[in-house]
């Protein structure tokens, strides 16, 4: 069976074993538990060596962007948490 069948959407190896230290970027939701990566990844002087290189093309390649208020909530939450 290949690797691909065996891993959830979002896991990454690269992440998980080989560079936990890329978790910093991992944003999670507070309230319903999304992930996604930092914004902070997108700017112009993370990438200024290989190993930051690395953990910000995988983190695109696994999560999708996901950018947090005060409270650590998404957007989505934050707008049904403020009705």
């Amino acid at each position: 069976m290949s690797h691909s069948k065996t891993t959830k959407k979002g896991y990454s190896l690269y992440i998980e074993k080989w560079n936990p230290k890329a978790k910093k970027y991992v944003n999670t939701c507070t309230a319903c538990g999304c992930q996604g990566y930092d914004p902070s990844i997108d700017n112009e002087g993370f990438a200024e060596d290989l190993e930051q290189r690395a953990v910000r093309d995988e983190l695109k390649k696994t999560l999708s962007l996901l950018s947090l208020d005060d409270y650590g909530r998404c957007v989505d939450c934050a707008k049904r948490m403020n009705k």
